[in-house]
């Protein structure tokens, strides 16, 4: 029987998510080994306006998050929000269950996390329109030096402030043109804005690429908060842009390279990443460099 998630199905859900994470390590050795699952269900129910259903072998609930910058809002289920673990099919009831309420309070845009290694759970979302928007991925750090690369190398400084702004800049208008057509537009000086101080927070770590004197590429890194994904002895591969006119040059795969091998010297045997599936690039790119998705964002927009 499916029934609405209430306060008082925390802790079973914990042992759900419990049950899904020990099966998705066997698969995925990455992934965290020590994970806090309630306060994994805690940090995405006790949210406003978040709602959803369980029955006894799983559960799905969802909060409102800002979409862009576009005022509009999306029913966004977790990583932690959503377990299945019995038949893959009992997803589309309990999201049949779940959304006629996000639909009823107007909420049209639906989102949720899947381990991207349960083939038959995300075949179950598709049937019922969701498609593949996003991955999340990981992979091992690298203790071999990487070849000479053909640019140099360097730690970024608060001097690359408005170089990074650009590279930003062109990352979010790469996704503009179809089949993206992201609508997240920002002006220079706002992503100014955004990287400033970068340099001085002890989470970040920015490496740049440079091409004769000039900047061609940077990545930045990011010491992410632990949680279901995220193991706490690993480093995320933030953000990575070059300029077009270095692209396909290797700027990028040098840097990659650089700081897969940066981070194991530095303690981070383990780095994780993200991507938009319809950002062409990224998506090629990433799996290319050995990044293995551990979860899929499922997407659907009600007409």
């Amino acid at each position: 029987m499916i029934r609405p998630f209430t306060d008082a199905d925390v802790d079973a859900a914990a042992e759900m998510l419990a049950q899904r994470h020990s099966r998705h390590r066997e698969k995925e050795p990455l992934l965290p080994a020590d994970v806090d699952f309630r306060a994994q269900i805690e940090s995405e129910w006790r949210v406003d306006g978040a709602s959803g259903v369980i029955s006894e072998s799983g559960y799905l609930f969802a909060r409102p998050q800002p979409y862009g910058g576009s005022g509009v809002t999306w029913m966004l289920a977790g990583i932690g929000g959503h377990v299945v673990l019995g038949d893959p099919e009992d997803a589309r009831d309990l999201y049949a269950a779940a959304a006629a309420a996000w639909h009823d309070a107007g909420h049209v845009r639906h989102a949720v996390f899947v381990p991207a290694s349960y083939t038959a759970l995300v075949d179950a979302w598709f049937r019922v329109s969701f498609g593949a928007s996003a991955a999340l991925a990981t992979r091992e750090t690298t203790p071999e030096p990487p070849p000479e690369p053909a640019v140099e190398l360097r730690r970024g400084t608060p001097d690359d402030l408005d170089a990074s702004a650009q590279l930003h800049r062109e990352m979010s208008d790469s996704m503009m043109p179809a089949p993206s057509f992201s609508d997240f537009r920002h002006t220079h000086e706002e992503v100014v804005d955004e990287w400033r101080g970068t340099w001085d927070e002890e989470q970040y770590v920015h490496f740049v690429a440079e091409r004769d004197g000039e900047v061609a590429g940077h990545i930045l890194l990011y010491k992410r908060p632990h949680d279901l994904r995220v193991p706490r002895d690993s480093i995320d591969l933030a953000g990575a842009s070059t300029f077009p006119a270095a692209r396909g040059s290797g700027v990028g795969r040098a840097l990659t390279e650089h700081v897969l091998h940066w981070a194991h010297e530095n303690g981070y045997p383990t780095m994780i990443t993200d991507w938009r599936m319809t950002n062409l690039l990224a998506s090629r790119f990433w799996p290319k460099r050995g990044f293995r998705p551990t979860f899929l964002r499922l997407y659907r927009a009600l007409p």
